[in-house]
């Protein structure tokens, strides 16, 4: 048998995301930001007498010529169509196409109009079942495990099937499940509602494999909240930190962020930045997100203040849209941005992702304007809101104010005195590096079409903090994704 396993790409006519990391990877030299864990995964546990094969079309074509037995797409909401579509002409050729991730694991009676079958939930004691369903010819329409499975006995994720060369990250998965029951989050529903480890030591062993293949790749912990249990996470970074892992990024909630020995451990193990979800400045929004067991406003400033202490900083998301949000939340949000120093945020749209609570409860508020599901990715109003019609435009405005070049050194030149974003090297040679040469070759280029942009280059990259240049580089693709918005019907 031969398996193809597919990661589907935005259509180009549907416009850049804030999440492609477009002008990030072309400056980085890639191809793509990184790929789904779940391709790797499914990989893994094919049984090594069954060739199987990835395909991210974000770094190659797909070739429908091939000859294959299997077809196997995971995706997200925002990539529904395109995964529909490429599921749609591999069935015309008559091969088996499998669908599955968070998106048919929510709708399943939807995806299954383009599939032979769909797996509800986490595969990895369904995967092997439907390999040999097929086999004996009696593939069902549906998998769905009756329980959600352990992780002590996790395969490694086959990353030596991708082309390392083509990534800025590889993706690490420590743990599933979320107690909180946030409104707009399908999380409880597609991994449970209890925590779930994997061994350290096997958490150990799926470092090391991606350090073999390569030992420069960054690695971004892909856990909801990679500090959910405290104590498993002081472990973690205990166990790891003499792996030399260069810059890791990870997610926690906001209340998990209090412990300064924690955030010490997570420094000295290699943390660089943690991505918080604060979602809004108003007491009644985290109300009604159900955000409330998590976030605490009055602690925001403080908290932001101990992680940035210790090195590391914060990428933070919000959200704007909510019924109880007026037209000044996002005037309030850009200003605590500035003032508390967070490099980079993330400003969605409240969506209304299938299998959430806020779909269902905007469903019966007959409040949902448009299933059009490549524009439910945070970025695009498809509900009616109750207080701001042009929920677009105030984000644009948000997006240009944030990532304006010079806010943005004022920021990155605050982190940077508190040690955040910088090589702790007494060497000042270790300014004279190819990538800042590099880096500072290309912003002379932009010299006369752009000059605050090449201002902002060559004052960050040239100063005796040694600053990060990934970080650079990061700054100038939220730059360019900004001033790129404009507000569409």
């Amino acid at each position: 048998m031969k398996i193809k396993l597919i990661a589907p790409a935005r259509k180009p006519e549907w416009g850049e995301s804030f999440w492609d990391f477009k002008h990030f990877v072309k400056l980085s030299g890639r191809k793509a930001a990184g790929v789904l864990l779940s391709l790797p995964t499914l990989a893994a546990l094919t049984p090594h007498d069954i060739s199987v094969k990835i395909v991210d079309e974000n770094v190659e074509d797909i070739d429908y010529e091939e000859n294959v037995d299997l077809v196997g797409i995971s995706f997200i909401t925002a990539l529904a169509p395109k995964a529909y579509e490429i599921a749609d002409k591999f069935r015309a050729k008559n091969v088996k196409v499998v669908l599955g991730g968070v998106h048919a694991s929510m709708v399943p009676e939807e995806a299954i109009k383009h599939a032979d079958s769909v797996i509800i939930g986490e595969a990895e004691e369904l995967w092997t079942i439907l390999l040999q369903d097929i086999a004996k010819c009696r593939l069902k329409q549906f998998y769905k495990a009756k329980c959600f499975p352990k992780l002590n006995k996790l395969v490694i994720p086959r990353w030596d099937l991708l082309k390392p060369e083509s990534y800025c990250y590889f993706t690490i998965q420590t743990g599933r499940g979320c107690p909180y029951q946030c409104e707009f989050c399908t999380v409880k529903d597609f991994n449970g509602q209890k925590y779930r480890h994997k061994p350290i030591i096997n958490i150990r062993k799926e470092l090391e494999f991606i350090k073999n293949i390569d030992p420069e790749k960054q690695i971004f912990f892909a856990d909801d909240n990679l500090l959910a249990v405290p104590s498993h996470a002081m472990r973690l970074m205990e166990s790891i930190k003499d792996m030399n892992i260069k810059a890791w990024w990870c997610q926690s909630s906001i209340n998990r962020l209090k412990n300064e020995k924690l955030l010490r451990a997570m420094f000295e193990a290699g943390c660089r930045v943690i991505f918080v979800g604060f979602e809004s400045l108003s007491a009644e929004n985290i109300s009604s997100m159900k955000k409330y067991r998590t976030n605490e406003i009055k602690e925001y400033r403080e908290i932001i203040k101990k992680v940035q202490s210790k090195g590391i900083a914060i990428f933070a998301s919000f959200i704007i849209g909510n019924d109880n949000d007026s037209r000044q939340a996002g005037l309030q949000t850009t200003r605590f941005i500035n003032e508390t120093n967070m490099p980079f945020s993330a400003i969605n749209i409240l969506t209304p992702l299938p299998g959430t609570k806020l779909a269902q409860r905007l469903e019966l508020e007959h409040r949902i304007t448009q299933r059009n599901w490549h524009k439910y990715n945070l970025e695009n109003v498809c509900f009616e809101p109750k207080k701001i019609e042009d929920l677009e435009t105030i984000r644009s405005s948000m997006l240009r104010e944030i990532y304006g070049y010079k806010q943005m050194h004022k920021r990155l030149k605050k982190l940077w005195s508190y040690g955040v974003f910088t090589r702790n090297s007494q060497n000042k040679l270790a300014l004279f590096t190819k990538g800042r040469l590099i880096v500072s070759l290309k912003s002379l280029q932009w010299l006369f079409k752009d000059f605050r942009k090449t201002w902002f280059v060559l004052r960050s990259v040239w100063n005796l903090n040694i600053t990060s240049i990934t970080t650079i580089i990061l700054a100038i693709n939220f730059a360019e994704y900004s001033k790129s918005r404009k507000y569409r019907k």
